[in-house]
């Protein structure tokens, strides 16, 4: 099989290759050696020649929004409400937050809060309320979480007897 590339594109390319974004690079490949080279391609032919690659695809310039939002600033996803809670990038269910804020405590990883009246943007403190990782699920699994907050926590009090008494079996 014959080297398509020649002696001076190999150097080329262990020189600069960490100097470029891939694209980028991918660019400057084709404009200074007249050549049609994809992003596979190129990927095979750095694995090919054992080069490896210490550069990214973000430049600084490029960063996600997400990166210099301030402390507090919240956003919503399909997930939930989040909260930004540190720098650089540390994120918080906002659940977890407004319920430490009115309860004056601190929830252990392990530690679910869910809406009584499942109203997903109702944070006051009447309608968050921390549960176990076996309670949300009997609540879920049984279907016996309402929008009614006094039917979810009777619904609550049930899933703690049923695992109690799978305890104590």
């Amino acid at each position: 099989m014959r080297n398509k590339y020649t002696k001076e594109f190999e150097d080329f390319v262990k020189h600069n290759v960490n100097k470029y974004t891939k694209e980028d690079f991918r660019l400057l490949l084709e404009d200074n050696f007249n050549i049609k080279i994809s992003k596979d391609a190129l990927r095979r032919y750095l694995n090919r020649h054992h080069i490896k690659e210490k550069y990214n695809d973000y430049k600084k310039s490029n960063a996600r929004k997400v990166y210099k939002c301030s402390i507090g600033t919240e956003r919503k996803t399909n997930e939930g409400t989040f909260v930004k809670v540190a720098h650089p990038d540390i994120w918080r269910r906002k659940t977890k937050v407004m319920y430490e804020k009115h309860y004056k405590c601190k929830l252990k990883d392990s530690d679910y809060v869910i809406f009584l009246n499942q109203n997903r943007n109702d944070f006051s403190k009447n309608n968050l309320m921390k549960v176990t990782k076996k309670e949300m699920s009997y609540l879920y699994n049984k279907n016996i979480y309402s929008t009614n907050p006094e039917l979810t926590k009777t619904g609550l009090l049930s899933a703690k007897l049923m695992i109690k008494t799978k305890e104590v079996k």
